[in-house]
């Protein structure tokens, strides 16, 4: 080892140190200032401005990768906590329609339905005076109809008065008015008129699946507002996010929007705003936006959690891969000031993904960065 080299780490160190440590290491093993092909050595320096060199002959040169910074056109995206929920257009909450025993269940929670299909039999007293009352109305209409007809056949005949004849026809449109509104009620109580003898089963609204069941044969139950069951069709579902009041300007009624969920990370929901609330959320500052997604594979659940991102429209951007970001006490590129010569630059994120980044400042078209094992330049 000869003068020269001492003097090349001396430069490069610029420590006492670091001089005596090659010392000891060319007395022990022949520090030699070529490569046994008559190569420069490696000489990767850091000059005084903070810009790194990349010597000629460098095993470094061999495993940085750079590339040209490009504008593409880009859609931002506007991400925001979110959480899945049945669509209330598309759920029943099935409440007795009286006060009564359940006799007999025939679902269980969980299991799927279709519209008309029977959910509980209910035996109520309430529904044996609703009977008795069709019944009353119907044969005090029979009496009233022969009553007209008879009072008409002797007015023909000039034996009735006229007025006898109007207090026929007032009884029998009472009598008339009385066996519709019986026949109402029973029709409301999902019991037909021919249907008399039958139980009062309680059927599915809609088709769907029974989300909750609060009930067991046996029970009986007096208040005629707490839902049974639950039945909800969950085809098509809701997910409802809180976006920050900041951004409430950046979505709007009808834009796309892509939801994830923890349960599959790979995969992406579309859908499209469905409604914004006027209303903001005082104690988070932000605004509920309800998406509606298709959901007829069944993946999505109400009550799961997940993160939405609304798509606005596509404006050019530079986008850079993550690969190419390195974090110190702010996040920077290495850049190419020149040819093999590297400088710190510190950029400003709109966006960032697992593979790539959008530049919002710090780097202009044309550029070059390194995008691979930047990390090795420290």
């Amino acid at each position: 080892m000869g003068p020269s080299d001492v003097l090349f780490v001396a430069r490069a160190g610029g420590s006492r140190a670091a001089i005596l440590v090659c010392a000891v290491l060319a007395l022990g093993s022949g520090c030699k200032g070529r490569g046994p092909a008559g190569q420069s050595p490696r000489n990767d320096t850091g000059l005084d401005d903070g810009s790194i060199t990349v010597a000629e002959g460098s095993a470094l040169r061999g495993k940085l990768k750079l590339e040209t910074v490009e504008s593409r056109p880009v859609r931002p995206r506007l991400l925001a906590p979110a959480s899945v929920e049945a669509d209330p257009a598309r759920m029943a909450r099935i409440v007795p329609p009286l006060a009564g025993q359940v006799k007999q269940l025939f679902v269980r929670q969980g299991e799927l339905v279709v519209k008309g299909q029977p959910l509980f039999v209910l035996d109520a007293p309430d529904l044996v005076t609703a009977r008795a009352d069709f019944l009353r109305a119907k044969s005090v209409l029979v009496q009233a109809d022969n009553g007209l007809r008879r009072q008409q056949d002797l007015f023909e005949h000039a034996i009735a008065a006229r007025r006898e004849v109007e207090d026929a026809q007032t009884a029998h449109d009472v009598a008339r008015d009385d066996l519709k509104r019986s026949t109402v009620r029973l029709k409301l109580l999902g019991i037909d008129s021919g249907e008399l003898d039958e139980p009062l089963v309680v059927r599915s609204p809609l088709s769907g699946q029974v989300l909750s069941l609060a009930t067991s044969p046996g029970e009986f139950r007096n208040d005629v507002t707490t839902p049974l069951l639950v039945v909800a069709d969950l085809s098509s579902l809701w997910i409802t996010a809180s976006v920050p009041e900041r951004d409430v300007q950046r979505v709007h009624v009808g834009d796309e929007a892509v939801a994830r969920v923890a349960a599959f990370p790979s995969q992406e929901f579309k859908g499209r705003i469905l409604f914004i609330e006027n209303v903001l959320e005082t104690d988070t500052r932000s605004v509920k936006v309800r998406i509606q997604f298709d959901n007829s594979a069944g993946s999505l659940k109400p009550g799961m959690f997940a993160t939405v991102g609304f798509l606005g429209p596509a404006a050019p951007a530079i986008v850079v891969p993550t690969t190419a970001l390195q974090v110190g006490e702010s996040t920077y590129v290495w850049l190419e000031r020149s040819p093999w010569t590297f400088v710190r630059r510190p950029v400003q994120l709109a966006s960032e993904n697992s593979e790539s980044a959008v530049v919002a400042d710090g780097l202009k078209p044309g550029e070059r960065i390194v995008v691979q094992n930047g990390a090795l330049l420290q």
